[in-house]
């Protein structure tokens, strides 16, 4: 698929010229990229100036200072000239000075000049974090100070523990061994609390038992199950390459679980063994391409642009119980359409563009990239009209699917503010957060529920290809940002007015709440896990694959798959790779310096008919 494709000549590219985060402070301006022209011109903020170098408060953080006489905390110079980590204006020091006027904001600072100058610093990259096309992004609350980032090109989490730290804790990049299917080309994520009615697992052992007090997370599709669509569809394949089995899945917010439970066997019989780590699946709402919680139990809200659509594309969903680690039963569910609020997703080259939400007070807020605009629910309004749809044509039998109509749904209207793509969303206190994919602007407005007069209080511009989503730490009230194009993360860093307030410590502003979960031994518990389940990197997200794809998958029982017994090996050996519905299965030799692998092409013929859909 495209994505693949990209993501591997992409991978080429970078290791010409790796980039690490020892560079030099990225700014709001860069070489080759010029700042867009017309309406939002003006706004574009002059880059900090490093002309002048004050005295720092030690000989091995030096700081600079902008044209306007700003402070940039972000450059930590150690002896021999090499940056490492990076300081910081501390929150109570950013609104302080003489400068702090009505603009202020903690997120960007004060003016200068009549514009925010915060400094762009870079954090994560593909071979920092394992970013792959990375399209949202979000801060744990149940562990302050890690940092999400959603890898739409790798079906897969990337995991960042407490920046700035000593400590330097690695980054972890996880994917789930089913994550070709529960989180295939990820839009969106977001954090929410238990189910209602608890767990009830579909196999022994399984039970998701402390999800009251570790909570859940939810990550949308911007796939359609393309991946196995030749399979499933036969003659149809060639008018339609998905069947639109897909959905938001539901996952503990525990990363001792989170793709490590149910990880480290191959599921050979999809009707007697759980298949990987998830807890729940909605499988109505293939093309997801935003999500919020609601602010209850397991109860989000979702957009997305499947076979649905025309009814409305907005759904509330509440997950009302989990079928434990790797369960089947996905009927625990209520989920209510909203008719009117029809959106469709944007076509652009590239990764996927979501159009993410956020909800304030009882009004949800929806970056509509197509369109350009900000639309908002009234999540107060709207009365049942009955089923969206005969219930014979739901996928599965959930508790209710109900078409909502008579909703209030209008745009955003903000004197002054350019929109052409919007894509990212964010609140803090009443200021909403948008990025514009376009532009690679950052937009902040004051809401103002009463009056709905709505204030532009400014923007930045960041050096960004494609701007996805955004998240604001709390504890420091920090912009981070991921590139889905450049395989970024990056940190907004407000200046302060002088060199004093700077703060170099290098201490975490969240103690250690949010290192690595650790196991008995001392190790991460990712890492052991890596080493206990050696075959993880080769199921690459699709194990069920296997089973469905390959010769003599659907029936090996850990014996040796037909395409590796030739070299030898066995499933563990095995390796498929899939772009548009066709497979093709690698074996690796199990002996010699260089492995030599061969590879079957698999007819559309060679798996039966499958009415395995109820395995998921």
């Amino acid at each position: 698929m495209y994505h693949e494709f990209k993501i591997r000549y992409s991978t080429v590219i970078r290791h010409l010229s790796p980039l690490a985060l020892s560079m030099t402070l990225l700014v709001n301006s860069v070489p080759g990229k010029a700042a867009p022209t017309g309406a939002n011109a003006t706004i574009a903020p002059n880059p900090i100036n490093a002309t002048t170098v004050p005295t720092a408060i030690n000989a091995t953080t030096p700081a600079t200072t902008s044209a306007y006489g700003a402070v940039d905390c972000t450059l930590d110079i150690k002896t021999g000239g090499s940056s490492v980590g990076y300081g910081r204006c501390p929150l109570a020091s950013r609104c302080s000075g003489s400068e702090a006027k009505n603009d202020c904001i903690p997120e960007f600072g004060a003016k200068y000049g009549g514009q925010f100058v915060p400094a762009i610093r870079q954090w994560g990259t593909s071979d920092i974090g394992g970013l792959k096309n990375p399209v949202d992004v979000a801060e744990n609350p149940k562990k302050r100070g890690q940092i999400w980032a959603v890898n739409s090109g790798g079906d897969s989490l990337s995991i960042f523990y407490c920046p700035r730290t000593k400590t330097g804790y690695k980054p972890e990049e996880r994917s789930d061994l089913a994550s070709c299917h529960f989180m295939h080309h990820p839009t969106a994520i977001d954090f929410g609390e238990a189910p209602a009615d608890g767990d009830k697992p579909d196999f022994p052992g399984t039970m998701a038992e402390y999800l009251s007090k570790s909570g859940t997370f939810i990550t949308t599709p911007g796939g359609c199950n393309d991946y196995t669509a030749i399979n499933f569809m036969r003659p149809d394949y060639t008018k339609r390459r998905c069947t639109d089995f897909m959905g938001p899945t539901l996952w503990e917010n525990n990363l001792k679980t989170f793709a490590i439970k149910n990880n480290d066997f191959f599921p050979d019989n999809l009707k007697m063994k759980p298949f990987g780590s998830h807890l729940s699946m909605i499988h109505q709402q293939p093309y997801a391409m935003g999500v919020v919680w609601d602010g209850k139990d397991a109860g989000y809200w979702t957009w997305d642009a499947g076979v649905d659509s025309k009814y409305g594309s907005i759904v509330y969903t509440n997950i009302t119980q989990s079928h434990g680690y790797g369960g089947y039963t996905h009927t625990g569910a209520s989920l209510f359409r909203y008719a009117g609020t029809t959106m469709t997703k944007k076509s652009a080259a590239g990764p996927i563009i979501p159009g993410h939400m956020v909800k304030y007070d009882k009004f949800l807020f929806i970056a509509n990239p197509a369109k350009g605009v900000i639309n908002v629910l009234d999540t107060g309004s709207g009365s049942s009209g009955g089923h969206v749809k005969p219930k014979r044509e739901w996928r599965e039998y959930y508790t209710t699917y109900t078409s909502m109509v008579g909703a209030t749904f209008t745009e955003l209207k903000v004197k002054g503010l350019k929109l052409e793509t919007p894509s990212g969303l964010a609140i803090s206190e009443d200021r909403l957060f948008v990025t514009d994919a376009a532009t690679g602007y950052i937009h902040a407005i004051r809401l103002n529920l009463k009056t709905q007069n709505h204030t532009l209080i400014g923007s930045i511009y960041t050096p960004s290809s494609r701007i996805a989503g955004l998240t604001i730490d709390k504890q420091t009230k920090r912009i981070w940002f991921v590139d889905s194009i450049e395989h970024t993360l990056s940190v907004v860093e407000p200046p302060c007015s002088n060199i004093a307030q700077c703060d170099y410590s290098g201490d975490s502003p969240w103690s250690d709440d949010c290192a690595p979960d650790m196991d008995e031994k001392g190790k991460p518990v990712w890492d052991a896990h890596i080493e206990k389940a050696k075959n993880h990197s080769n199921w690459k997200g699709c194990a069920r694959y296997y089973y469905l794809a390959c010769p003599g998958g659907n029936v090996h029982k850990n014996s040796k798959l037909e395409v590796c017994y030739r070299k030898g090996g066995n499933w563990k050996n095995a390796d498929v790779e899939w772009s548009e519905g066709e497979s093709t299965c690698h074996c690796p030799t199990t002996s010699g310096a260089n492995q030599v692998a061969a590879s079957v092409m698999l007819p559309a013929v060679l798996i039966p008919a499958l009415t395995g859909l109820v395995f998921w």
